[in-house]
């Protein structure tokens, strides 16, 4: 008997030393892929990077304090801002970057963790997987940081609420400093974590498959505490302040109605949609994504239908609210564009921390397998991806380091380079121009949502190419070049097809050439 004991103690400890292990090995595969290239193709990130790099100068480098002005103010998009402006203060620009693209990654993964924690009482291996799997996704490929940051804290606050349940006092608290965080990190994710909370409250209120509305009401009634300082912060904002509609949805259908087009703008906003739910884990093969994609919600879908996998009760509300969201949500709000986009990877941590396998015999078990073994694929992928970029952005690297420091660049793009995928490899290299040779370039500086202002040359430049792009709003390739060199800017990347020829520009040189772009400077400088 003591044998038998002590044999089970054995098989005990050592299960539960792989439950320890597993999600930090997940965690370390899935930061493996940014260290395969020194830059990494995620289109928006070293815009978002520069700024930072800009806020941490305090206008010590001439050029940038000729060029920007730090605009430090309240606004619901400044978690990042606050962690990289100290970041890029003490290493090296892409140092600094690739800490960040490895912050925005795993913050998904551990807000998923944290929750599925708090449903199961452990880390299911599936919900491991399945959070390794959202790590790299359709939004990181925008990169767009704030977002991915607010979501793993807001992940992490519902498990927290959740976990919370029996300190009621110590819940709140809780909450609402953790409200505080997410509402300036990322406004947007703010108010969807505020949703979740009252979705899981109404799943709590329901009593005998019917929802206690006196019960609901005194829950919702403590989620509105949580809401007071973010509620009273936005107002405060210059988003609230700003004069600009909140969207301009219904002005753009009636636009399109007017001019017979909204069938095909419907059609085509479904189709993004679609697409970005397919793509929610994405690598640098879209066809293969879509259907990788496909696997993914198709083997979710068959799970929770055939009663194989098992949702958490508190989520029954949760999921089919997000379900909605993402297809009735505008495409912009308060001035923050591509929201419908982002719902699917919301979607997907939901189930990733919220579904179990149920004990349904070989053919359950098969299920919760294949979506483990979807991990180290769509790992493989990335990493190859980002991998077969290497080469391009050290070669271009090493050509930036020819130029001059100083002056201004933009980018330029090819006619047949302006889709998103199209632009993704290629769009970072202007802001490595900003990073690596202090150069003063386009980027974002929102007065509503980021605290930066460009001015001076930089402004003057931007100003009259404008001017003249609303001459000719085909501008592209060459004479998009030409046109950005006969406003101002000194140097300009051009991204085009990989394998396709680099035009010459009338009074430009060309610096260096690599798969997809080509680097020019103006003949006078």
């Amino acid at each position: 008997m003591t044998r038998v004991q002590s044999t089970a103690s054995v098989a005990t400890t050592a299960g539960l030393s792989r439950a320890w292990l597993r999600p930090w090995l997940v965690a370390a595969l899935c930061l493996v892929p940014a260290l395969a290239s020194p830059v990494l193709p995620l289109i928006d990130f070293y815009a978002h990077a520069l700024r930072y790099e800009i806020l941490a100068d305090a206008g010590r480098d001439a050029v940038l304090a000729e060029n920007y002005r730090a605009a430090w103010k309240l606004l619901p998009n400044l978690g990042l801002d606050l962690i990289g402006t100290a970041l890029f203060g003490i290493l090296p620009a892409l140092v600094a970057a690739k800490i960040l693209a490895l912050v925005i990654i795993a913050a998904p993964f551990a807000g998923t963790l944290i929750l599925a924690r708090s449903l199961h009482g452990r880390l299911p291996a599936l919900s491991v997987a399945l959070a390794g799997i959202l790590a790299h996704n359709f939004i990181l490929g925008w990169g767009f940081a704030n977002f991915l940051l607010g979501l793993g804290l807001a992940l992490a606050g519902l498990g927290l609420w959740i976990s919370g349940r029996g300190a009621p006092r110590r819940q709140l608290l809780i909450a609402a400093a953790m409200g505080i965080a997410i509402f300036l990190t990322h406004g947007f994710v703010f108010a969807l974590w505020g949703l979740l909370l009252f979705t899981v409250e109404a799943a709590e209120a329901v009593r005998h498959d019917r929802l206690d509305m006196p019960r609901l009401a005194r829950r919702a009634a403590r989620l509105l505490v949580v809401a007071v300082v973010p509620a009273a912060l936005f107002l405060a904002s210059d988003v609230a302040q700003g004069t600009g509609r909140v969207t301009d949805t219904f002005a753009n259908v009636a636009a399109h109605f007017r001019e017979g087009s909204l069938p095909g703008r419907l059609l085509d906003e479904a189709w993004i949609r679609a697409d970005a739910a397919l793509r929610v884990a994405e690598t640098s093969w879209p066809v293969a994504d879509r259907l990788f994609g496909a696997a993914l919600w198709g083997l979710l879908a068959l799970g929770l239908a055939t009663g194989r996998l098992r949702l958490d009760r508190r989520l029954r509300f949760a999921v089919p609210v997000l379900v909605l969201l993402a297809v009735v949500t505008p495409p912009n709000l308060f001035g923050v564009g591509h929201l419908s986009e982002r719902l699917p990877l919301w979607l997907l941590a939901v189930l990733a921390a919220g579904v179990t396998r149920t004990e349904r015999g070989r053919r359950g078990a098969g299920i919760s397998r294949v979506l483990v073994a979807l991990l180290p694929l769509h790992l493989l992928m990335v990493t190859l991806g980002w991998a077969r970029d290497r080469e391009s952005y050290v070669h271009f690297l090493d050509v930036a380091e020819t130029l001059p420091p100083g002056g201004l660049g933009a980018a330029a793009f090819a006619a047949d380079v302006q889709s998103r995928d199209a632009q993704r490899a290629c769009k970072p290299l202007s802001f490595l121009l900003g990073l690596g040779r202090g150069m003063a370039v386009p980027t974002f500086a929102n007065p509503t949502q980021q605290p930066l202002v460009i001015v001076g040359p930089l402004a003057a430049a931007g100003a009259a190419y404008d001017a003249r792009a609303a001459l000719d709003p085909t501008l592209s390739g060459a004479a998009q070049v030409e046109a950005l060199m006969r406003s101002g800017f000194a140097t300009v990347v051009l991204c085009r097809r990989p394998g396709s020829e680099a035009a010459p520009v009338p009074g430009a040189v060309t610096v260096g050439t690599g798969p997809g772009w080509t680097l020019y400077r103006a003949a006078r400088s």
